[in-house]
């Protein structure tokens, strides 16, 4: 027989409570972590893109142009050039 106590008790075990909260928490750091891996690691291709950018622009001889367009930005550098006045038109 059932004992009255036993009805609709859905207690759980603590340590299963517990390990399940555990592995959630591990769960969640370790995304956290990924997450900011990735990110660092989006700055530092960045930073070195740029950095080769900035090497390549300072071999090249005055009056050089160089342009690099990619699927995200479009850069146009003029070597040793004087700055194009906006249009006040």
């Amino acid at each position: 027989m059932t004992d009255a106590a036993d009805i609709g008790s859905w207690g759980m075990d603590p340590l299963t409570t517990t390990a399940a909260a555990g592995a959630a928490a591990s769960a969640y750091i370790l995304r956290l972590a990924h997450r900011w891996i990735r990110l660092r690691a989006q700055i530092r291709r960045a930073e070195l893109h740029q950095q080769g950018l900035s090497e390549r622009a300072r071999l090249l001889p005055p009056g050089s142009r160089l342009i690099e367009k990619t699927a995200h930005h479009d850069v146009d550098i003029v070597i040793g050039g004087t700055a194009a006045a906006p249009s006040t038109r």
